[in-house]
């Protein structure tokens, strides 16, 4: 028997269990093996392997089926019930971040809830976490920002010189010409279309794009 579930081969392994599901499938395979030989072999999954694949597939349409008259004593499993209001909340979450109307700069260059993102980001060093931290949000002296707080800043882009340019996020990270190759060599691309493109980026790489430009934030 072929499974991609590790944990449900473990749970069948485990010497006790209070899951009700788990001990009928015990039953159940100890009265085959009266029979049969039976082993459980785990195999990946999202593998493109065909037995696992049709397995998949009838598993989703079993859940648009009615559970049969002796079957409507199987409850969900508690870490099923923890994992579907974990995913609704984040759901949820991410819906009201993206329908908010502040952090206009944050909501395009971190659009969702990414746990993964977040770890990479906490795991940089201080004074990298502060550099990205500033840059994604649009909190960092330069532009619009700094001149609303009273602090020195450029008329326009450092870089480029280009006298119609006001530094800003966008500018920095998609548009500015004269960043385009630290822009390919770091980002991936010469230049982004706009600020959505840095989402999928992860921290390290743009904590050293913003090293290379030499627009410190600080």
């Amino acid at each position: 028997t072929y499974s991609d579930s590790q944990a449900a081969i473990k749970s069948i392994a485990a010497t006790t269990t209070n899951s009700i599901s788990v001990s009928k499938c015990r039953k159940s395979l100890h009265e085959m093996a009266g029979h049969f030989d039976i082993c459980l072999i785990w195999v990946p999954g999202h593998q493109d392997i065909p037995g696992n694949c049709i397995a998949d597939e009838l598993a989703r349409k079993g859940t648009a089926n009615f559970l049969l008259p002796d079957k409507e004593d199987t409850s969900m499993p508690l870490a099923t019930c923890k994992l579907m209001l974990h995913n609704q909340s984040i759901h949820k979450s991410t819906l009201r971040w993206q329908a908010s109307l502040v952090g206009r700069v944050a909501r395009q260059t971190w659009p969702k809830i990414d746990k993964a993102r977040t770890v990479a980001l906490c795991n940089l060093s201080r004074r990298n976490c502060s550099l990205v931290v500033r840059s994604l949000t649009g909190h960092w002296l330069i532009g619009t920002h700094a001149h609303r707080l009273n602090s020195p800043y450029n008329d326009f882009c450092r870089s480029c010189r280009d006298e119609e340019e006001e530094e800003s996020p966008e500018h920095f990270f998609c548009s500015c010409p004269a960043l385009s190759s630290r822009r390919l060599r770091t980002l991936g691309k010469p230049f982004l279309d706009d600020l959505g493109g840095i989402s999928a980026l992860s921290p390290r790489k743009i904590a050293l794009f913003i090293q290379l430009s030499n627009w410190i934030p600080f």
